[in-house]
């Protein structure tokens, strides 16, 4: 009896890594396409990023110029990739109604996430801010990256995630941006990579 809850145990948490991978698989092929070795290290922040940023920076701004008496859409997806009809139903389904902030606390990575196992999670209110002049030395420099959940678009033709990315040594994450990805022969393959605009 023992041993029969033993294996299904082990096998409901196989499963459940499989279904993770699966739905996370346009992060893993973007870490994949990285070219990491097994044995290269990387860190990511623990906590989620808040769906809701990935779809303000996806839509963008539009701005009113007096020259031409319109507004200009002049950030975020431009068209025809970006429709505001499929857009708004994106927004339906993925906007976050309960959570605001631009990290989701509790909401955390981990390993069953991720193909690529030789991680180092960090939460983000750890990660050194070096605005604030800290003193942090990590003992080897590799890269930090940090994720939303995948968003889907246009019937699962493109998935879309917040990133942002740094390294141990430069320690600044405060650039974010939105990556586009399509299918091409069963691997998601980055399509379009959008900024959030603001400049720092």
């Amino acid at each position: 009896m023992k041993k029969v809850l033993y294996i299904f145990i082990i096998s409901q948490f196989l499963f459940s890594c499989a279904v993770n991978k699966d739905r996370n698989a346009p992060i893993n092929d973007y870490i994949s396409s990285l070219k990491l070795k097994n044995s290269d290290k990387i860190m990511i922040i623990q906590e989620k990023i808040n769906n809701n940023v990935t779809i303000e920076i996806f839509k963008g701004k539009a701005f009113y110029y007096n020259g031409i008496n319109k507004y200009v859409k002049v950030e975020g997806v431009l068209e025809p990739l970006y429709d505001e009809k499929s857009w708004e139903k994106m927004k339906s389904k993925y906007e976050n109604k309960k959570i605001k902030d631009q990290w989701i606390k509790g909401d955390y990575w981990t390993l069953k996430d991720f193909k690529h196992q030789n991680i180092i999670f960090i939460k983000q209110e750890k990660f050194p801010n070096p605005g604030k002049y800290e003193k942090f030395d990590f003992q080897e420099n590799y890269s930090v990256l940090s994720f939303s959940d995948v968003i889907y678009y246009k019937h699962k033709k493109y998935a879309v995630f917040t990133i942002k990315s740094t390294t141990t040594d430069y320690k600044n994450i405060d650039k974010t941006s939105i990556l586009i990805l399509i299918k091409i022969k069963d691997k998601w393959t980055v399509f379009g990579e959008v900024a959030d605009g603001i400049y720092r």
